[in-house]
């Protein structure tokens, strides 16, 4: 009974599980996502590479303009030197030209009257001395306006060389002018462009940041499904057992109330404390099961209390009505509690046992849980079978009490022999 419903128990929850496969899982997600982030690393170090590449255009921008203003400042200086040089030059040219006019009208003044004037002039000298004077002064007039005019070409020459040099380096500052603003263009070209490869950078980014968003929010919505499916499915399960606990328990109880009418054996007193021997016979009011002898001798332990089909341990990991569930019970009554509810199945308490520190051994003692591996005398031949030990006889055999050897739920009475009992594992709790 115990297999069926634990088979219908398991195969319930593997159905109900199996609806949780999915056809992609959490590590798909995480794998889109990573080769996403992957991008979008990639595309901030091209960002990064470009924003570098903007700042040191922008500072040699910065570096031209400066060129450029003060080359546009030295332009103006020489344009200003220029407008002083040609005011200059303007000044000489009228002065030049006033000087000249009246030359030209000295000339003509000489040439109509002033012979006649400067021969009056000498004609007038008083003395011979006096007229070599005065064409001494004629003379001196005459150079010092000569000297004049030269003086006054010379500066004019000055002036517009001085004007040349000017010129030239306006040209200069002209020329230097022009060739930063081609490279100030230059710049401002490649500038744009890294502006708009950063911008077109920054909206990839945007769109991986979207598509990891979208990826992260499915994944979200995946494991919310998929925990949903898993509460169901463990809901399902947690219905498939209480139905089978159920089931199990209505079994039990009408087991339980036969065992009590017809089936359950009260063991003989047992005087191990006070006696070498003694002798037990099965109650008058219950038929003894057919494995059991009418008398047994103990010799060494014995005189436990006697079996309470109604005691309930406070720790029990046995299945109800079986071999384990007994055990847990008999093992509390008799004052030695089991200490952990996971020992498995009867065959697997003698692993659990050892991990747990317990005394595993194939010696018998009173008091001790005696395994029977799978098959040993009559066994379940898949899960083995666990009992208590009552007394060791003499003669090696032993008095043991377990249950559901003879029915759910049902508490029963047998001696095993030696040779059965050398085959068996004990545990001291």
């Amino acid at each position: 009974m115990k297999k069926r419903l634990l088979t219908v128990l398991v195969t319930g929850t593997v159905l109900s599980l199996g609806a949780l496969a999915p056809s992609v899982n959490a590590q798909d997600f995480d794998s889109k996502i990573e080769t996403v982030n992957s991008s979008i690393a990639n595309i901030n170090e091209k960002k990064s590479a470009v924003n570098s590449t903007i700042d040191t255009l922008a500072k040699e921008l910065s570096d031209v303009q400066t060129k450029i203003d003060t080359t546009q400042a030295k332009k103006a200086e020489v344009q200003e030197a220029i407008e002083t040089l040609k005011t200059e030059i303007a000044k000489l040219e009228k002065v030049i030209a006033e000087r000249n006019t009246r030359l030209e009208e000295q000339a003509r003044s000489v040439q109509t009257n002033g012979a006649r004037s400067y021969l009056d002039f000498l004609l007038n000298a008083e003395s011979l001395s006096d007229a070599v004077s005065r064409i001494g002064v004629v003379m001196d007039l005459m150079g010092a306006n000569r000297e004049l005019m030269q003086q006054q070409a010379e500066d004019k020459k000055q002036v517009e060389s001085k004007e040349e040099a000017q010129q030239e380096k306006l040209a200069e500052q002209e020329a230097a002018e022009k060739e930063l603003a081609s490279l100030q263009t230059e710049l401002n070209d490649t500038f744009s462009k890294n502006k708009v490869l950063l911008a077109n950078l920054s909206q990839e980014e945007l769109a991986e940041i979207a598509k990891r968003d979208g990826l992260v929010a499915e994944k979200e919505a995946f494991q919310k499904r998929l925990a949903e499916e898993k509460a169901k499915a463990e809901a399902e399960a947690a219905r498939i057992a209480e139905a089978s606990r159920q089931a199990l328990a209505a079994q039990a109880s009408q087991s339980q109330t036969t065992a009590t009418q017809t089936s359950y054996e009260a063991p003989a007193p047992a005087a191990a404390s006070t006696a070498s021997t003694s002798t037990a016979s099965s109650s008058t009011s219950t038929p003894a099961p057919a494995a059991q002898t009418s008398s047994y001798t103990y010799t060494a332990g014995g005189g436990f209390p006697a079996v309470d089909p109604s005691f309930r341990a406070s720790l029990n990991g046995g299945y109800f009505g079986q071999c384990t569930y007994y055990v847990f019970n008999r093992m509390a009554q008799v004052g030695t509690p089991i200490g952990h509810s996971m020992m498995g199945n009867a065959a697997e308490w003698p692993s659990y046992a050892r991990s747990y520190g317990y005394s595993v051994s194939h010696s018998p003692s009173a008091g001790s849980a005696i395994v029977f591996q799978q098959g040993l005398a009559g066994a379940d031949p898949t899960y083995g079978h666990v009992a208590f030990v009552e007394a060791v006889n003499a003669d090696g055999s032993l008095y043991i009490s377990e249950m559901n050897v003879r029915g759910l739920n049902v508490i029963s009475y047998r001696t095993i022999s030696a040779s059965v009992a050398a085959q068996a594992t004990y545990i001291r709790f």
